[in-house]
């Protein structure tokens, strides 16, 4: 009567949204989104549902790329998020908190927003908006007014209100070429840890992170 149970292991439901962006099946959305473990299944709006495999990441943009075996499908209007204006109408679309197909409306309240997730991840160059988003929202299309996507919904800020930000489809567009033909982006850098000088302007180089050129070059 007295003996210890065995614990329970619960499998965690995740749920987000993508928009297609080929009639082959293929899908964009948050990395993430899908980065967890376990079976990947997309449910398009009329109801049939498809197992998904993943393709393709990039963990500073937040991007993923997720392929289904289907044929003919629908796919989004790209915007230009770069002609967007505080105040306009959007719509954020997506899966909110698990309620398939929940349309939101809100205005772009700004832009170029830099966010960063704890201090790790950078967001930079958002798009903020009022409208509401929730868990599930992640990776669905936040569109204008002619309904062309202007921004990827992408994250909130918890503790305020109606504050979602959207990534840029302008600046998607520039690296999903590549997303699609690597599977991921190959970017420079230099690996240094620095800070600026308040009183001269300059910036001081204090340390390199071990193995980066930046190191290796001396």
């Amino acid at each position: 009567f007295f003996r210890e149970f065995p614990k329970r292991i619960y499998m965690e439901k995740m749920v987000g949204s993508g928009i297609i962006i080929h009639p082959d099946g293929l899908i964009l959305t948050n990395q993430h989104v899908v980065d967890r473990q376990g079976s990947l299944e997309v449910v398009l709006t009329d109801d049939p549902s498809f197992p998904a495999r993943k393709l393709a990441k990039d963990y500073q943009m937040d991007l993923a790329l997720i392929q289904i075996e289907a044929k003919n499908l629908p796919v989004v209007t790209f915007g230009d998020s770069g002609r967007l204006r505080v105040g306009e109408w959007v719509l954020a679309i997506g899966n909110s908190l698990g309620l398939e197909y929940t349309v939101s409306a809100g205005i772009v309240s700004a832009k170029g927003r830099d966010l960063y997730e704890d201090g790790i991840r950078p967001y930079l160059g958002m798009i903020q908006t009022d409208a509401p988003l929730n868990l599930g929202n992640s990776g669905g299309p936040l569109v204008d007014m002619k309904g062309k996507v202007v921004g990827l919904n992408t994250t909130v800020i918890p503790k305020g209100q109606s504050l979602g930000f959207a990534t840029p489809i302008n600046e998607i567009r520039e690296i999903l070429p590549e997303l699609i033909e690597k599977g991921e982006i190959e970017r420079a850098w230099l690996g240094v840890v620095a800070q600026p000088e308040r009183a001269t302007g300059r910036l001081l180089i204090y340390n390199t992170i071990p193995d980066s050129p930046a190191h290796r070059a001396g």
